[in-house]
């Protein structure tokens, strides 16, 4: 049997850890807003009902975080999955969604004499083009990260994360664009995602 996930709080952590598939407590607190001490707390917790595992610095998520999360999500966001005109945004967002990854496509790989090969990121100007598309799309996600900061402080975190990549992009620190081991724009994109659909009941598309 599933161990429920305790309270709000709990939730606001354990989804993070299972979002990022590793985490610290400093880095759950950065994106949750829970203090650091706290967020610690909240971890040992997690751990004794097998939810989480912490292994030095960090914490895994087990075999029953997702569902776990996912019972507390039906009942945490019953309300929000109601409204039809956030319903309205998240539909927009799949097509905003699927113009990204055909921006990281861009961005990875160039073609060349019709085929398509790693980008060297020699080129700059073919970059600064691609940026200019990823900073438009992730401005696009304004009114949908709104309505939900509206209903849960916690998607406040987003803006400010993707602010902060962004403007390490635009000082010419490209790794922020798709960096697996950074706070990059895809990796921000992607636990968005993932959180969107878990906090609404839905399945990935593509």
């Amino acid at each position: 049997m599933t161990a429920p996930v305790p309270d709000k709080t709990g939730y606001d952590v354990l989804n993070v850890v299972a979002l990022k598939k590793m985490a610290s407590a400093p880095a759950i607190a950065t994106d949750t807003g829970v203090d650091a001490d706290a967020v610690t707390a909240v971890l040992a917790d997690l751990s004794d009902r097998g939810l989480v595992v912490v292994a030095g610095d960090a914490a895994l998520p087990t075999d029953e975080a997702e569902p776990a999360l996912a019972a507390a999500a039906a009942k945490y966001y019953a309300d929000l999955r109601s409204d039809p005109a956030l319903g309205d945004l998240v539909d927009r967002f799949e097509t905003v969604n699927s113009r990204f990854l055909t921006t990281m496509t861009s961005w990875q790989q160039v073609d060349v004499g019709g085929r398509k090969v790693a980008n060297d990121h020699a080129d700059s100007e073919y970059d600064d083009k691609v940026i200019s598309r990823l900073d438009k799309l992730v401005q696009r996600l304004g009114p949908l990260l709104d309505a939900l900061a509206a209903h849960d402080a916690r998607f406040a975190a987003y803006p400010r994360r993707f602010a902060a990549s962004m403007e390490a992009i635009d000082a010419g620190q490209h790794d922020f664009v798709s960096s697996p081991t950074k706070d990059s724009v895809h990796n921000i994109w992607f636990e968005f995602h993932e959180d969107l659909l878990r906090t609404l009941g839905r399945e990935r598309k593509e």
